[in-house]
Order: structure tokens, then sequence, then C-alpha cells
């Protein structure tokens, strides 16, 4: 069986009955490429007067095993801890989002969490700043524990919304994380701290950075390897992409 592309639309279907949308990307390259998003659209970059269509049904099997493969780490993720695509998710946990106008307030309530704010501000961004609020202090107490084992320290600690990575650390010893790791579970969290600590004893990941990462997690594997199905599981969260959209002064 082969893929069908729609010129119309700018879909391709896969042999699965799986439609995937594309966008067509003209640049000063010698080469096509494509890049399966963590949302599950497809990016098409092509040289100038390259058809772009062709491409994509040129490249239908590789399409399908990347489609495939998020695909099974995305359910393998749902099927563990729930739909956390739907509704905002916070802790790794899912809640109904509900706003209200009042004095500024962020409280959960059983499945749900309730946001209020004045009418002349905007709840979304409040709700922005605490939950960075939240999630810098969740770090810093993390980071500090792990530095304390290894008699090291770090020069400062950000968050902002980065489009690649979880986090990074950087050469000056300053600890990167993405907003989006609020989205994630307290244990990939700490999981994440953990190796970006690591990196300040150990810039490459070789035998020993390791070694130092399993003496803070000895059983770090699971959650590291769940990170990616996670990844892709907050760019399906429509309200996290929204949130993610709305400025913060």
């Amino acid at each position: 069986m082969y893929a069908t592309v729609s010129t119309q639309s700018q879909s391709v279907t896969l042999p699965t009955g799986d439609k995937i949308t594309y966008s067509i990307d003209e640049r000063d390259v010698l080469y096509p490429r494509l890049t399966l998003n963590p949302d599950g659209t497809l990016a098409v970059i092509v040289p100038p007067e390259t058809p772009g269509h062709t491409v994509v049904a040129n490249e239908q099997e590789w399409i399908a095993s990347k489609y495939e493969s998020q695909q099974n780490d995305l359910t393998s993720i749902l099927d563990k801890y729930g739909i956390i695509t739907e509704n905002f998710t916070l802790w790794g946990k899912s809640y109904i989002l509900q706003e209200r106008i009042g004095q500024h307030e962020v409280k959960i309530e059983s499945n749900r969490l309730i946001l209020t704010a004045p009418p002349d501000y905007s709840a979304v961004n409040y709700l922005k700043k605490k939950i960075k609020q939240a999630l810098a202090t969740a770090i810093e107490t993390i980071a500090d524990s792990f530095c304390q084992q290894l008699n090291q320290d770090y020069e400062k600690i950000t968050i902002r919304s980065q489009r690649t990575k979880w986090a990074s650390c950087s050469g000056q010893d300053t600890l990167n994380f993405n907003l989006r790791c609020a989205f994630l579970p307290i244990t990939h969290l700490q999981y994440l701290v953990a190796h970006e600590v690591t990196h300040l004893v150990e810039q490459t990941h070789n035998k020993n950075f390791w070694e130092v990462l399993r003496s803070f997690l000895p059983d770090y594997e699971t959650v590291k390897n769940e990170l990616q199905g996670f990844w892709y599981a907050v760019h399906h969260n429509s309200q996290w992409m929204s949130f993610l959209d709305t400025s913060h002064p």
C-alpha cells in the first residue's frame, strides 16, 4: 500500500489510514529536509523550485516509520498516566481548568484547577507566573540537594519556553529548564534536575556521567525512557500549547 498526498489540503494519508498535515517551506538549501514535529505534523523544507508534494510522496516509508514510533511512545505514556493530552495537565495530572473573576488565586479542588483573576488582568498570564514560580522553587530545592552531595554549585537557574529540549546546562554552570517541565510528574522533573546537575562535573555523557547520575537515582532508566513520550504528550495538549503561546509580561 502507498501513502496518498493531497495537494489542496497539504496532507498525506499513510497506509494505516492516519492523516498527517504538512507545511512546505522553500529555502536556500541544497537538499530537501523532512521533520516530524512532536505534535504529529510534518515540516518540509525544500530548495527553490522543488515540488514539496513530490518529496513527501517519495518519503512515505520514512514518514510512516517515524509516525508509528512517535505514536507508540505517546500511547505508552497515555496508557500509564491517563489521557494527559486533554484538559490542563500539571505535575503529571490532568485537571479541568476553570476561570473565575475575583482576587488572584490558583487552587486545586478534586479534578479542577480553579484560576481566579480580576476582570482587567489576564488569568492565563497569572497562571503562567504562578507555575513558573512553583517550578523554579521545585527545581532549586531538588538541585540544591544534589549539588550538596557533589559538593558543587550552579551559577543560576533559568526557566523559559524552549522548543527543542526539556533542559540543558550551559558552560557557565547555568541550569536551563523548559516551562513545559511543569507538565511532568515530579519524578521526571527530579531526573531532569539530576541530569543537569551531573553536567556540572561531567560535560559529556560518558561512563562516569551515568555512574554519578545513578548515585542520585539508582532506577533512573524508566523515567529517562518516558521523557520522549511526555514530549509528544505536551505537544498534543491543545491547552498547554495555547498556554505557552500566551504572552507573559
